[in-house]
């Protein structure tokens, strides 16, 4: 079925074999905020024998809810990007959900496609490696925290880009659709990265400026 008659914008978007939600927008976000509670609690019990700052804690519940939501969340995307509209379940119907401030994912978008399959992909399981490296205080793990949080950074300004300059046709405009789900989500992958990326990068020049005076000093001597 081909149908005009849908929650979506634009209004003229053509969705092949829409099915509507049967969950309620309040039903779907509890379900969202539980899975972050059940992940939040396991990553802190697993934590709860080592010896770790606040900020490695917070540092690695980060990437590990990442990783979750990466793998698993956009991953089903990426999975059944032809055929969300017209899928019940309970994860499609999430990112139906989702797709009121953002349309271009149940429309198969080229741009939205290729970058979710790399996240899923790649930085999916990046997040959950950076998460063990930051648990068990592994020497590379600034350096991965670097790379992933730039990556996020940089991807998510091409999410945004991509239809800002176009006046953002494909978000409703309402309160929850556009300042909640289509800015302040998406606004986690910018704030959070930068703050891990100064962290991180204020980390690596400090352990390279300690290299280079050991050098110096062998020099002298």
């Amino acid at each position: 079925m081909t149908t005009f008659s849908h929650p979506y914008h634009p209004s003229d978007l053509i969705l092949q074999g829409y099915v509507p939600n049967t969950r309620s927008a309040a039903e779907l976000i509890g379900a969202w905020l539980i899975s972050l509670s059940i992940v939040t609690i396991a990553t802190f019990a697993w934590l709860s024998s080592r010896k770790l700052t606040l900020r490695e804690r917070l540092t690695t519940l980060w990437f590990i809810t990442c990783g979750c939501i990466h793998v698993f969340f956009e991953g089903h995307f990426v999975l059944n990007h032809h055929t969300l509209a017209s899928l019940t379940d309970f994860i499609s119907q999430e990112w139906k959900e989702y797709a009121k401030s953002d349309s271009r994912y149940l429309q198969s978008d080229s741009f939205v496609l290729a970058i979710e399959t790399i996240t899923a992909a790649v930085w999916g399981p990046l997040c959950f490696y950076i998460g063990i490296a930051t648990a068990y205080r592994f020497p590379s793990r600034h350096v991965w925290t670097a790379l992933m949080c730039f990556a996020h950074i940089y991807g998510n300004a091409l999410y945004y880009g991509t239809t800002i300059i176009q006046g953002c046709p494909h978000s409703r405009p309402e309160f929850l659709y556009f300042w909640v789900y289509f800015v302040g989500l998406n606004g986690l992958w910018l704030i959070t990265p930068v703050v891990l990326l100064v962290t991180s990068i204020w980390k690596i020049n400090e352990a390279i400026q300690r290299v280079d005076r050991k050098e110096n000093n062998r020099k002298d001597s």
